[in-house]
Order: C-alpha cells, then sequence, then structure tokens
C-alpha cells in the first residue's frame, strides 16, 4: 500500500481531503506517532497509556478518591477501580483513609510510584530534547514557533485531565499544579 498516492476521484464518494483536512490528518499522525514514542520509557516499566495516565493525574491531584480519579481520566468506575487494584499491587499507589468519609479511602501515590512517574518523565524528555537538539537552526524556529499553537490545540481537544476547580476540596490535598501544556505522563 502506497501511503503518499494521490486519492483518486470515486464517483459517488465524498469530495478529496481540503488542505485543512490534510493537514490535520498528517499532524494527527504526526502526534500520534510521536506519543508512542514518548511512551517507550512507559512501557520499560511495564505501564499501559492508561496506567501512565492515572499516575499522572494522581501526581497533580493526589489524594482522590477513585470516582475522582475515573472522572479525571475520563473512564467508568468500575474501569478505574480495576486500574487502581492494579497499581496498589505493583505499590505504585496506597489508599489511606478519607478522613471525611470512614466507607472511601484516598489515593496517593507511593514513592516509588513518583520515582518511576519521574524517571519516566525525565527519559521521555531526554529522548525529545535529544532530537530537538538536533534540528537545523531554521527547523527548530519553526517547532518553536508551533508550540503555542500546539498546545492551544491540545487544550481545545483535551482540556485537562481533571482541573483543579472540578476536585471537591479535601482537607489536606496537596495540588501540584503543572504549567499550561504539561500534561500527566
Amino acid at each position: 500500500m502506497v501511503v503518499n498516492e494521490p486519492q483518486r476521484a470515486v464517483p459517488g464518494a465524498s469530495a478529496p481531503p481540503s488542505g485543512r483536512d490534510e493537514t490535520a490528518a498528517r499532524l494527527r499522525a504526526a502526534v500520534v506517532r510521536l506519543a508512542h514514542g514518548l511512551r517507550a520509557p512507559a512501557e520499560r516499566h511495564d505501564l499501559t497509556p492508561s496506567r501512565l495516565t492515572a499516575l499522572g493525574v494522581l501526581s497533580a491531584h493526589s489524594p482522590l478518591r477513585v470516582g475522582d480519579l475515573a472522572r479525571g481520566m475520563g473512564i467508568s468506575m468500575p474501569s478505574a477501580s480495576r486500574l487502581v487494584d492494579i497499581l496498589v499491587a505493583a505499590e505504585l499507589v496506597g489508599r489511606r483513609p478519607d478522613p471525611d468519609d470512614q466507607r472511601a479511602s484516598l489515593l496517593v501515590l507511593t514513592p516509588a510510584g513518583t520515582a518511576v512517574l519521574d524517571s519516566i518523565r525525565r527519559d521521555s524528555l531526554q529522548a525529545l530534547a535529544s532530537r530537538i537538539a538536533a534540528l537545523p537552526d531554521d527547523q527548530l524556529a519553526v517547532l518553536t514557533a508551533a508550540v503555542p499553537l500546539l498546545d492551544s490545540l491540545a487544550q481545545q481537544l483535551a482540556p485537562s485531565y481533571l482541573p483543579a476547580h472540578e476536585l471537591a476540596p479535601r482537607p489536606g490535598r496537596q495540588s501540584r499544579h503543572r504549567p499550561a501544556g504539561d500534561t500527566p505522563g
């Protein structure tokens, strides 16, 4: 299959993609490949994308109840519960009693979870930075100029994981907000 072959008009088919549609398709493919490459360090730790996202959300908004984590990740409660069980078994996440509700527990990163997440972030950043360092100056300037636009598009498509204003206030909750554009994981 030839990927870059021009599309031929087919009777009854939709019109060929516009320049904006093609740009969107190419950008989507590039972002997917980039995201996959940046997840490589997580795979060395046997972390799936959803496990990595959960660690990132907890890093930014810990402690959380399972329901808050589910809402922040956009997943169902049963999925979040299974995910938390896996992370607790791996000793990356811990549970502690919720002082406001004795029936509930709060989720926190363990020191091991923090160390793994920090390692993944550091390795991902180093891999990307080394590729960027190899760019010629003119390409670096284009990339640098595009970052605010890419960040804006990302914010529009995926506003954030569990924005702080959506969290129920909890006594003792440590909020470690990240600068705009710095997503969990």
